[in-house]
């Protein structure tokens, strides 16, 4: 998969109201609210992430959650 398949997946899993990009700062959008960051939590281990939860609180980003599967 690639990273803008990814992010495309990650954007419609959210289905947003204002749009988002790669850069988009999680803490900043109203659309990445605790509902739409536990779904994609489970995008991300549907697809193979492994990591721990440690690691996607990290991520301050679309870009840093997208990295997180596309390495």
């Amino acid at each position: 998969m690639t990273f803008d398949e990814a992010l495309k997946e990650i954007i419609e899993i959210v289905d947003p109201l204002d749009p988002l990009d790669a850069d988009t700062v999680i803490a900043d959008s109203d659309d990445l609210d605790s509902l739409a960051l536990f779904n994609i939590v489970v995008y991300l281990r549907k697809n193979g992430y492994t990591g721990s939860f440690e690691d996607i609180s990290k991520c301050t980003t679309l870009r840093d959650i997208v990295n997180l599967i596309v390495r």
